[in-house]
């Protein structure tokens, strides 16, 4: 698919399942990612919002995260809170969401 046939780039913004210790709960997410040359591969990060409101205990920094939007299912690992509260995640598996080559 080519980048005339889709307007939006690599991503999924939306609510999403997030997995956590036995616990699922749904949350807004925003994620993205690019083709990185110098890695050979799709990296994947994004923010995941309201998940300490949503689950008690909340996940800490290392923790990880099963991700499930309608369009998959990944894994990503905390990488930090950022100052609104919301989780900042990088991906380790395929990314829950399409990726559109050239």
């Amino acid at each position: 698919m080519s980048d005339a046939d889709h307007d939006e780039p690599d991503g999924y913004k939306g609510p999403a399942e997030i997995t956590f210790d036995a616990k699922t709960v749904t949350v807004p997410v925003d994620l993205a990612g690019a083709f990185d040359p110098i890695a050979g591969r799709f990296r994947w990060h994004g923010r995941v919002r309201d998940l300490t409101d949503a689950l008690d205990p909340a996940p800490d920094k290392g923790a990880e995260l099963s991700i499930t939007t309608p369009h998959g299912d990944a894994t990503a690992v905390v990488t930090h809170l950022d100052l609104w509260g919301s989780h900042m995640v990088d991906g380790i598996s395929d990314p829950p969401f399409p990726v559109y080559e050239d």
